[in-house]
């Protein structure tokens, strides 16, 4: 029998992570190794704690790096040539803040710690360049391993989807379009004796339900995925002897929470309550006061960076287009209330001149040319600052509508206005991986990554999405 390695996700990233950690370590050590024998000293604690500066730069620097650069998402992970650009780019970016932090300390008062920095060695000077080079050289290794082994044949979880309609359908679509190098989709099986077709795509319909027991054992399935609402109890049985076996049985709306960082809410079904946060956690009033001391840091923060720049971009939007700097709309925020948002101006003045609300489009022929550079750098909703320092917007949190499409939207899409049910935020887990919605089915795909948001929220995820925001806005990613 084909040796199976039957890694879930989560252990998938956690080797990933752990395999990135160990090598920063090594790479770190092995620079400070180096250089202890060129100048004949020993590598003990009085060294490292000489040379904390660049340590702690590379030792933690590039642990953020890769979640900045999204390095954890396993679909990106499976393709080589974005993974190595990224690779090699946060190496450089590594390399320019030790020289940044080496330029600043050589000018610095030389006192107490920084005595014992040996700035001028010159052995020393490049321990830092050899153990980035050293840590590049390794990532780039241990990814393309990764991709060689555990995007084999050999350790692909074999997949088999019970259920035959959309929900199925779409499960699939988003593992041929990114996962295959770590699922392989032996087939389909419908939730009737009588399937009603011979594949779906390129997937084949092995059966009806009646042959379930011999395309799991015949099949060597790891995996079964339930993407079907009418589950007999004669079914549920044989899952459970499945799941004795060894085999996982998983609901299709959790896997597909889980390949995709969004929830399936038009696929959820019966299994409507996976698309909401229904678990209350402890630490809920913790996180709220500490979410809330975030925004007031956050919101000064910025407003003192539009007090900088205010004068600078009201001028470019003044001598560009005639109309005001700032545009004031309403918007719908917590438990469904209006409040007035502020932005920079990026559309020509009175741009829906019959008074109706009008999606924004690709190329809107209505943004103009100042408009378009403040909306890829996303300066355009720096005045917003102003709202979260008012509490009627936070620094995370889903973008917040206006009342004609949140009316129009709530009627389409089912747990629209689940939303509303926290703070909008000035960025999220939306903005960030789709960007501005310009329609119904946009939203639709922006209410999925919402609804992940309100279900996995906490202090930790605010500050990645912070910080991954950064770095959307420095490599102007923004629409």
């Amino acid at each position: 029998m084909p040796f199976h390695l039957r890694l879930e996700i989560s252990e998938r990233r956690l080797l990933l992570r752990v395999g990135d950690l160990a090598l920063t370590a090594l790479a770190v050590f092995g620079a400070l190794w180096f250089w202890a024998r060129l100048a004949d000293r020993a590598l003990d604690v009085a060294l490292i704690q000489s040379q904390f500066s660049w340590v702690a730069l590379i030792g933690t620097g590039w642990p953020l790096w890769l979640m900045l650069a999204d390095m954890y998402n396993l679909r990106l992970v499976a393709r080589i040539g974005p993974s190595m650009r990224r690779i090699l780019l946060g190496g450089l970016a590594l390399l320019f803040a030790y020289l940044a932090l080496f330029f600043v300390l050589s000018r610095a008062p030389v006192t107490g710690m920084l005595a014992s920095i040996e700035i001028g060695t010159p052995q020393l000077r490049l321990a830092p360049a050899l153990a980035i080079v050293l840590l590049v050289v390794s990532m780039v290794i241990w990814r393309l391993a990764y991709i060689r082994v555990l995007g084999a044949p050999h350790a692909r979880r074999r997949l088999l989807i019970l259920g035959t309609g959309q929900a199925g359908s779409a499960l699939s679509h988003v593992i041929l379009k990114g996962h295959t190098p770590y699922y392989e989709i032996v087939g389909f099986v419908d939730d009737t004796p009588h399937p009603p077709c011979d594949c779906i795509g390129s997937v084949p319909v092995l059966g009806g339900v009646d042959r379930l027991g011999d395309v799991v054992w015949n099949q060597r399935v790891d995996e079964i995925v339930i993407a079907s609402s009418d589950v007999s109890g004669e079914l549920l049985q044989f899952l459970i002897d499945c799941y004795e076996h060894g085999i996982a049985v998983t609901p299709m709306p959790l896997l597909y929470e889980r390949l995709t960082g969004k929830i399936a809410v038009e696929h959820a079904g019966s299994q409507w309550h996976v698309a909401l946060p229904l678990q209350s956690r402890p630490t809920r009033t913790a996180e709220a006061v500490l979410k809330r001391m975030l925004d007031l840091v956050g919101g000064l923060v910025l407003v003192g960076l539009l007090l900088v720049l205010l004068p600078f971009i009201a001028l470019a939007i003044r001598l560009d287009t005639p109309g005001p700097i700032l545009y004031r709309q309403q918007r719908v925020g917590w438990r469904g209330r209006v409040f007035t948002a502020l932005k920079f101006r990026s559309m020509v003045h009175d741009a829906e001149p019959d008074g109706e609300a009008q999606w924004a489009t690709k190329d809107d022929p209505r943004v103009t040319r100042v408009g378009r550079w403040l909306r890829r750098t996303r300066l355009d909703e720096l005045p917003q600052a102003w709202n979260v320092l008012r509490g009627e917007m936070s620094l995370v949190g889903p973008r917040p509508e206006r009342p004609e499409f949140v009316e129009q939207l709530q009627r389409v899409i089912p747990f629209y206005r689940a939303r509303l049910a926290i703070k909008p935020g000035l960025t999220g887990w939306a903005q960030i991986n789709y960007g501005y919605g310009n329609s119904v089915e946009a939203s639709l795909a922006k209410l999925q990554y919402d609804l992940y948001y309100l279900k996995h929220q906490s202090f930790w995820f605010d500050l990645l999405i912070l910080a991954r925001t950064v770095y959307v806005v420095l490599l102007m990613k923004g629409q």
